[in-house]
């Protein structure tokens, strides 16, 4: 196409569907409403007594649902893709901003608005054009189903033969277009061609996955076509058959899509779209065509209306999110975390499919400085670390979580550390970002710490990053666990000058945290004496583990219950007494550690698990190789897949090695009292919920 050719094009496209909108309405009102206001006027007096205003309340409640549902085939279409993780939220709303372009300027532009959308979300032509195509092709299957429901009740309609023949040729067609594949090419390849790209071929998509996407267009489309049938009724039509009207609305409303779908310089295809519902409906109107056209372009109004709302809404809250970025993100977090909670405990009963974990784990590398008694993993460094571009894509086909915890290996020798965060609060977005650190080189954990809290004020806004280093001991006892000499003095020193960083940033938190084996069991409570000196804002700790993440199976580092259960009891006290003066969130986050003491006491002295564990469903864990865990304790042996080029995290969640590994861990088949892992198995546990709510609530 050349320059001039297509600079002409742009001006129809932007200009001609407004002017010939302008010149239809005009046209009804000089020589149209004038012919039919006598009709009009009589049919009103018969009916008006008929008329119903409920009838017209539920027409409206059907529309608000019918488009509810409608980007939902646009959305599972992506997925089944496997695009690049958008978030559906944000996918929502494009869509409903984007509709409103087929009324100004016009249709093409609706499909320019969506497009660019996805380009801007790293989606490259061929697919986001491949998703449009598929869209339109199962919304094509979907009418083809409904016109083919009401195509039988035409004769009770009254609809003159030739509109039947008509109507009956073009399904068929329709019929036979969706399933011939070199129709279907051909369509793609115009379609494709006419947005600028050349598409080969169409994915193969399962059965399963046709099934949804033609589901949804059904179900958005009935409730649509259910609304003008309650319009009508608002209005006063009593059809001796109304299931036979219920069946041409259900017709009505694919066909005059289908009619409109052609005049694309004609905005949303008013008045072309009421003038064919007029004519199938007319034969249950008293008044004929005339009177059933105004009525359905009455009800385009109030769709228009609906639509209007709902792009409104997605305007009004891109609005919001720009001018209270923070306090939007915390009540998106609220949501999607209760979503995720109520998802989690379906899937525990097999009622819902495994939604994405509240709490994603990396350990970003194997590589250590330190050399701890109760971890072997610097014995086993490798150069098998997960490259940026694999993590880019890892974390969009996560999408949305909750708790990010980097780990390791010591996560600060990564030296594109930020990057790697900056991508998680790109496509993660989470509420809270966890670092733990050996805490040995201070000046680079100092400053990869201000570029990310940089990163964060960028991306997330209002994310809170956690600062953990270690602190196994006071003095010679630290140094003699971590194997580095003079360790401990560099923990003070970093602790101190994340102190000094946390005046610049409010996100910040600053903790320690220990980890409780047979070589620091008896030190305890003067470590946690210790702990309250440091001024951070919290200290934790948890008890060592023999874990394959960490290659130290057999070696005996867990102290018994009794000697934890008698120190933890003095700690909790401490701990209980802090928290009369606690705001809300640190009081429940004290309150559910207060819990997991407990519990850590019990399944040290009974070895099962104490409340189910959901361990591979709101927890999971990726090694630095790629490998997916449900958690750091199974490691290894419970790897439910390991990413490639071919395969994505979503992929491995979802795949039948990933369900049989959560059924072992529902069966009871391991127990252990990794700390991530039993704050997830709090929340989904309704008695160790409520006792957390009441300890946070009563402070004791």
């Amino acid at each position: 196409m050349t320059r001039d050719r297509k600079k002409l094009f742009h001006i129809l496209t932007t200009w001609g569907g407004v002017i010939l909108l302008i010149t239809a309405i005009l046209y009804f009102i000089l020589e149209l409403w004038p012919k039919w206001q006598p009709a009009l006027i009589s049919f009103w007096e018969t009916s008006r007594e008929s008329a119903s205003l409920p009838m017209i309340a539920l027409s409206f409640f059907s529309l608000i649902l019918g488009y509810y549902f409608a980007p939902a085939a646009w959305r599972k279409i992506l997925d089944a893709l496997k695009v690049p993780k958008i978030d559906k939220g944000e996918v929502r709303r494009n869509w409903y901003i984007t509709q409103m372009g087929q009324y100004v300027p016009g249709k093409l532009w609706m499909v320019v608005g969506r497009m660019t959308f996805l380009k801007s979300n790293g989606i490259g032509p061929v697919k986001a054009i491949t998703a449009f195509i598929l869209e339109n092709l199962y919304m094509m299957v979907a009418m083809t189903i409904m016109a083919l429901i009401g195509l039988p009740f035409l004769g009770l309609a009254n609809v003159p033969l030739p509109v039947v023949i008509a109507l009956w040729i073009s399904a068929g067609l329709g019929v036979i277009m969706l399933f011939a594949p070199k129709i279907q090419r051909r369509i793609m390849h115009k379609l494709s061609h006419k947005l600028g790209t050349d598409i080969d071929s169409l994915p193969h998509i399962s059965h399963k996955h046709q099934a949804i996407f033609v589901g949804y267009h059904l179900l958005s489309w009935s409730l649509r076509s259910m609304a003008l049938y309650f319009w009508f009724r608002g209005f006063g039509v009593k059809p001796d058959q109304p299931f036979a009207m219920i069946a041409i609305c259900l017709l009505a409303g694919p066909v005059s899509w289908f009619i409109a779908l052609a005049m694309v310089f004609i905005p949303g295809g008013i008045g072309i779209r009421e003038g064919v519902q007029g004519l199938l409906l007319s034969g249950f109107v008293r008044g004929g065509v005339e009177v059933a056209t105004v009525i359905a372009l009455g009800q385009r109004v109030m769709l228009m209306i609906v639509e209007g709302l709902y792009a409104l809404q997605a305007i009004v809250y891109g609005s919001l999110r720009c001018r209270f970025t923070k306090s939007m993100n915390h009540i998106e977090q609220i949501f999607h975390l209760t979503g995720s909670v109520i998802r989690s405990k379906l899937a525990m009963y097999g009622l819902a499919k495994a939604p994405n974990p509240i709490n994603v784990t990396y350990s970003v590398t194997r590589s250590c400085q330190s050399k701890c008694k109760t971890c072997f993993i610097w014995k086993h460094d490798s150069d098998d670390d997960l490259d940026i571009d694999t993590i880019e894509r890892l974390f969009r086909s996560i999408g949305w979580t909750y708790f990010f915890n980097v780990s390791g290996g010591e996560p600060f020798l990564r030296d594109d550390l930020p990057e790697i965060i900056k991508l998680a609060c790109r496509f993660m977005t989470p509420a809270v970002i966890h670092i733990p650190t050996n805490a040995i080189s201070t000046d680079i954990i100092i400053r990869m710490t201000d570029e990310i809290l940089d990163v964060i004020d960028t991306e997330a806004p209002g994310t809170v990053l956690t600062i953990k280093p270690s602190f196994d001991g006071i003095g010679e006892l630290h140094d003699d666990i971590r194997g580095i000499p003079g360790n401990f003095n560099k923990l003070i020193e970093t602790v101190k000058q994340l102190k000094q960083l946390q005046k610049e940033h409010g996100n910040l938190h600053v903790g320690v945290g220990t980890v409780i084996s047979k070589f620091n069991a008896a030190h305890l409570g003067e470590i946690i004496e210790y702990s309250k000196s440091l001024g951070v804002d919290s200290y934790i700790n948890e008890i060592a583990e023999e874990r394959e993440e960490f290659f130290n199976l057999g070696s005996g580092i867990t102290p018994d219950s009794d000697s934890y259960g008698k120190i933890m009891d003095a700690f909790k006290d401490s701990v209980v007494e802090k928290m009369k003066d606690m705001k809300l969130l640190p009081r429940m986050t004290t309150a559910l550690r207060i819990v997991y003491y407990d519990l850590v006491v019990r399944i040290l002295d009974e070895n099962r698990q104490v409340i189910p564990c959901s361990a591979g469903l709101m927890n999971v864990h990726i090694n630095s190789d790629g490998g997916i865990w449900p958690c750091a304790v199974l490691a290894y042996k419970g790897e439910m897949g390991k990413l490639d080029d071919n395969t994505d995290f979503q992929d491995i969640w979802n795949s039948k090695k990933a369900r049989e590994i959560r059924k072992s861990i529902r069966r009871g088949s391991c127990a252990c009292p990794l700390a991530n892992q039993a704050y997830s198995n709090i929340l989904l546990h309704p008695p160790s919920l409520l006792k957390t709510l009441w300890t946070a609530f009563r402070g004791k």
